[in-house]
């Protein structure tokens, strides 16, 4: 199977009709700064470790998905369905979580919030070491 780059992705999103179905890839690692993925299904994704810096994911679905690692810096997540995703050592500063759907999202203590948001009124679980603390 060949692996997908930014380029073929930004490709996939440039052609898309509908809303992008991405659900459970592996794009781990993957550099996607300001790429558009509204409304993108991106359950169960592995994404942990992306740049994901000022990407536009409003209104997109990533119950699940693994951020763990992600760069989320200034991401617009207004919308998203953030349900039981892992965002353990992510950076969220500066994300827009508007109206965002967070319960169940896993975080331990090198995750990045943007400032002012409390993790615990989120939903959001503290996990370290993968034992709930």
């Amino acid at each position: 199977m060949a692996d997908l780059t930014r380029r073929d992705l930004i490709l996939l999103v440039n052609l898309a009709q509908d809303d992008l179905w991405l659900a459970r890839v592996d794009l781990s690692g993957a550099g996607m700064a300001h790429i558009s993925l509204e409304r993108a299904d991106l359950r169960h994704a592995n994404l942990s470790g992306c740049d994901l810096s000022y990407a536009h994911l409003a209104e997109a679905r990533l119950e699940h998905a693994v951020l763990s690692h992600a760069n989320l810096d200034g991401a617009d997540l207004s919308g998203a369905n953030l349900m039981n995703c892992d965002v353990r050592g992510a950076n969220l500063r500066g994300a827009r979580l508007d109206a965002a759907t967070t319960g169940g999202m896993e975080y331990n203590s090198a995750t990045v919030w943007p400032t002012g948001v409390d993790p615990s009124e989120l939903g959001a679980t503290l996990m370290e070491s993968g034992i709930w603390a």
